[in-house]
């Protein structure tokens, strides 16, 4: 059976480009004129009539279009050119910090809702404890939360573009739903963008938290200036992401990056998703904990957040216990790491969640074991570093994410049609 999109052309604002479609003239060269000055930064008139070919007459239409839109403003005067003489010409730059996205972030115990503007900042938070109990109930809250979020942007004056859902589970992008979250029975096949369709977002995203995280980071975090990046987070378990030249890496679905339910051992604990050896349930934080108090580890401590900050500070003061248990955990991560480097020849590793509140004590560990489980002339020169951004990760991924798509060059399929050519009206009333 065919997999049905969920809402796939542009968006109710009509900024959004319908990518891989013919699409109307105007329509092309706007693009083609926003694209250049997201990448250009700041120019004159001329200099976009240069980059692009759009007549001088055409090319002022557009740019009095989108200063009246809200996507670029009028930001500095340049001197003349050539020999100096004739008037100095304004230049024209992209808007992105006027530009937001709202952001719902959701688990078996929290809901996030927040607000990012293009430009990297974080403009507004709120956290809510919300027990899952039945997928219903968390779409009603993720959606209520979502609207607050959309107010809240507008607020602070922010022109709101899109709604962005950070998923705990593995996610169908192209149909806009959750697929499976381990840690949340019930919660399959949820149609998370259809239900958050209802905020009146211009256009809804979903991804895994943790793939938003990744990119995150590689865009305004530890990973600024590399194309090729992976990014692994402790939590509860394990989550991770691959950034690709400077591009999320999706897989076939969306759910690319499942560093977690990777396989180290053969014999390992049993992990939520219901195998043995995944590396999550080797470095789940209440296992670790278990460990070192000499408990079951199959009957984790409760309070493991506090006890694990516990076992830290006690490794750092020298228990040896801690170190060990800290060091075992550091030669699992290692394995799923070597074989990331293996297959993807990343730039740079980038740690996140608790793996920044252990610090060196799995730094150092971790450094040390990798040379074992990766081809060395892959390993040379791949950068293992923290995380920078913390809570701010996700949002600033989705914004990220749809600063890119927003000013996306547009692809030679794209094209309008030539003179003659049929046209027809697609669904989102653009000429084809």
């Amino acid at each position: 059976m065919e997999r049905k999109s969920a809402r796939i052309g542009s968006g109710r604002d009509g900024l959004w480009f319908p990518a891989g479609r013919k699409v109307t003239k105007p329509r092309y060269n706007r693009q083609l004129v926003c694209a250049a000055l997201y990448r250009e930064g700041a120019s004159s008139r001329m200099r976009l009539h240069q980059v692009t070919g759009i007549p001088m007459s055409r090319l002022s239409e557009i740019c009095g279009e989108l200063i009246r839109d809200g996507l670029a403003r009028e930001s500095a005067v340049a001197p003349a050119g050539g020999s100096g003489r004739g008037r100095p010409r304004a230049l024209l730059e992209i808007e992105v910090r006027a530009l937001g996205v709202a952001v719902v972030r959701y688990d078996q115990s929290t809901i996030e809702a927040s607000v990012a503007d293009l430009g990297g900042d974080v403009r507004w938070r709120r956290l809510w404890s919300a027990t899952f109990s039945d997928p219903e109930d968390t779409l009603k809250r993720i959606t209520a939360a979502a609207r607050r979020a959309m107010a809240a942007g507008v607020a602070e004056g922010l022109r709101m573009v899109a709604v962005g859902a950070a998923d705990p589970g593995t996610v169908d992008m192209a149909a806009g739903r959750s697929v499976r979250a381990v840690g949340m029975p019930g919660w399959r096949n949820v149609p998370v963008v259809d239900r958050l369709m209802k905020t009146a977002a211009p256009r809804v995203f979903i991804n895994r938290g943790d793939g938003w995280q990744a990119l995150g980071e590689v865009t305004f975090g530890a990973g600024r200036g590399v194309k090729h990046a992976v990014f692994a987070t402790l939590l509860e378990g394990i989550g991770g992401g691959v950034v690709e030249d400077g591009r999320l890496l999706a897989g076939r679905d969306g759910s690319a990056g499942e560093l977690g339910h990777t396989r180290v051992s053969d014999d390992g604990p049993t992990c939520g998703c219901g195998g043995r050896g995944c590396l999550e349930a080797h470095l789940a934080p209440a296992r670790l904990v278990a460990l070192w108090r000499g408990e079951a580890p199959d009957a984790p401590a409760r309070d493991a957040g506090p006890r694990f900050s516990e076992m830290l500070a006690a490794a750092r003061d020298g228990d040896s216990r801690a170190r060990a248990v800290l060091a075992e955990a550091a030669g699992r991560l290692a394995r799923g790491l070597g074989n990331v480097v293996s297959l993807l020849n990343p730039e740079r590793i980038i740690l996140g969640g608790r793996f920044v509140e252990a610090g060196d004590a799995i730094l150092g560990p971790l450094k040390a074991e990798l040379p074992n489980h990766a081809l060395p002339e892959l390993l040379r020169g791949v950068d293992v570093r923290l995380a920078e951004l913390g809570d701010a990760s996700t949002a600033l991924g989705v914004a990220a994410h749809v600063r890119e798509r927003l000013f996306a060059l547009p692809a030679a399929v794209d094209r309008p049609p030539s003179r003659g050519a049929g046209r027809r009206a697609d669904p989102d009333g653009d000429e084809t």
